[in-house]
């Protein structure tokens, strides 16, 4: 070994260039697709920097230098989308050059078998610790891409009811307006006439009538409006919070409908809520709001194509002895068996282009079985709409 080593040695001091230059030629080749558009001396740099470490491991037995340069080459490759063969193809460059190297120089079949075995060895394992850190380092890109993308997604179906609740919101507030005006208007007039000594009896009762009326019109809209805005921030206050509350989940799923009534009030839909049974449940409010919310948008986009008119129900029901059971149906136009097998799929979407994100029903699967702990599980078929049946424990711990 010991003198396979010195070989080895001499071959890297007086042929080092040679190596490198070998090795970034054939990395290049065999990854041109994800090193076309990087420099020729980019790669280079990086096939030198592992002859450097390799040299420090074999004769040193020093592996710092090896697990810094993985470090900085998998963080810097994990944001570039590199493929996992093309890193790898780096860290083998390093033993292809170095074998051809071996059997051009003819180094005695013996001592190039343990040449050869040698390389193998520090080579496989740089490449195995470069894999499982880079994979992890993509997955940890991957992650923070969804949680970004399903931030912006919750943000966007609140940003969708603030506009719809704004919208609403003008209808009895107008009328309060005008109503108002009308009051003020009447007592002016009567204060007018009472002014100028020709109020009549008759005239005041008339103008207290239509005060009466108008002030009961700017109330009862008044109310309107508030109770609009009242429930709109509570389940708003629910979906962009994880509070842990104790609920009554037939009154909660109206409230939660009710916000989201500027979604579908202008269009030929209905969206229903029956409660079969009272179910009281101690959870995470903000991910059942999320999950309702999620359902209705996805029915309201996708059940119903080319203008046609449906209805869409959520039923509260008890689920054994203590859980709960939510379901949200339509009577649309349903799922092929290809889309329902990929309908957890994140970014799958039959709606590309036209306002589909493909994290609808993702979101819900991940929300009910992780945060919420309950189980989901969903039957359609062409033409007999969409069925969603979600299974909650009646007592639900913050998630560790």
């Amino acid at each position: 070994m010991d003198e396979a080593l010195k070989i080895l040695r001499s071959l890297l001091d007086k042929h080092a260039d040679e190596i490198v230059d070998e090795g970034t030629a054939w990395v290049r080749a065999e990854s041109h697709i994800d090193l076309s558009t990087r420099p020729w001396a980019e790669t280079r740099s990086l096939v030198a920097q592992c002859l450097t470490f390799y040299r420090a491991h074999i004769f040193e037995g020093d592996t710092a230098p090896r697990e810094a340069f993985i470090e900085v080459v998998t963080s810097n490759r994990s944001n570039l989308g590199f493929s996992v063969s093309t890193l790898l193809r780096g860290f083998m460059s390093f033993r292809v050059a170095v074998v051809h190297l071996v059997a051009r120089m003819q180094v005695p079949s013996a001592l190039a078998l343990t040449i050869t075995r040698k390389v193998d060895e520090v080579s496989a394992e740089a490449s195995f610790r470069t894999a499982d850190l880079y994979v992890a380092k993509l997955n940890r890109v991957i992650d923070a891409t969804r949680e970004e993308l399903i931030r912006k997604d919750k943000l966007a179906a609140l940003g969708g009811l603030v506009a719809g609740v704004a919208h609403e919101i003008n209808t009895p507030l107008g009328v309060a307006v005008t109503a108002s005006s009308l009051v003020a208007d009447r007592l002016r007039e009567l204060q007018d006439a009472f002014e100028a000594g020709t109020l009549r009896r008759q005239d005041l009762q008339h103008g207290l009538v239509q005060a009466q009326e108008a002030a009961r019109l700017t109330l009862g809209n008044l109310r309107r409006a508030a109770d609009m805005v009242g429930n709109f921030k509570q389940i708003a206050v629910d979906q962009t919070s994880e509070a842990r509350r104790h609920v009554d989940l037939g009154p909660y799923v109206r409230e939660v409908v009710a916000s989201l009534a500027p979604m579908y009030r202008r269009t030929p839909h209905r969206v229903l809520v029956e409660v079969k049974a009272d179910v009281e449940i101690t959870t995470l409010v903000g991910a059942v709001s999320q999950v309702c919310t999620n359902l209705v948008q996805n029915a309201l986009m996708h059940a119903f194509p080319g203008g046609t008119s449906g209805t869409i129900t959520l039923e509260v029901d008890r689920d054994g002895e203590r859980g709960a059971l939510l379901r949200c149906a339509d009577d649309g136009a349903g799922m092929t068996p290809q889309v329902l097998r990929r309908i957890y799929e994140p970014f799958f979407t039959t709606q590309r282009g036209r306002g589909g994100s493909g994290l609808g029903m993702h979101i819900v699967h991940n929300l009910v079985t992780e945060l919420l702990g309950g189980a989901i599980e969903i039957a359609s078929a062409p033409g007999e709409g969409t069925r969603v049946a979600i299974r909650l424990p009646a007592d639900r711990s913050l998630p560790a």
